[in-house]
């Protein structure tokens, strides 16, 4: 099980085309650096324990053709872009 924060060096990863975090027990607010990974075309949060506002940061995913947020602890809108 991963646990804890996800690391903001997350963002490092800048080929980054598939990302499934599903079930995953990490914690804390999502760090807002996912904004960098712009080939990223599929996103999988569901059943996450992140915390916090919506990262709007996923709105400069701009490739992101997938997007999982089924049972996640996020609040705030998603926007529009999405």
């Amino acid at each position: 099980d991963f646990t804890g924060q996800l690391p903001s060096e997350i963002g490092q990863l800048t080929a980054l085309t598939f990302l499934d975090l599903e079930s995953t027990k990490f914690t804390a607010q999502f760090p807002s650096e996912i904004g960098q990974l712009t080939v990223l075309q599929h996103l999988d949060l569901e059943r996450t324990r992140f915390t916090g506002r919506f990262p709007t940061e996923i709105c400069q995913l701009t490739a992101l053709a997938s997007l999982d947020l089924d049972f996640t602890n996020l609040i705030g809108q998603i926007p529009s872009e999405i």
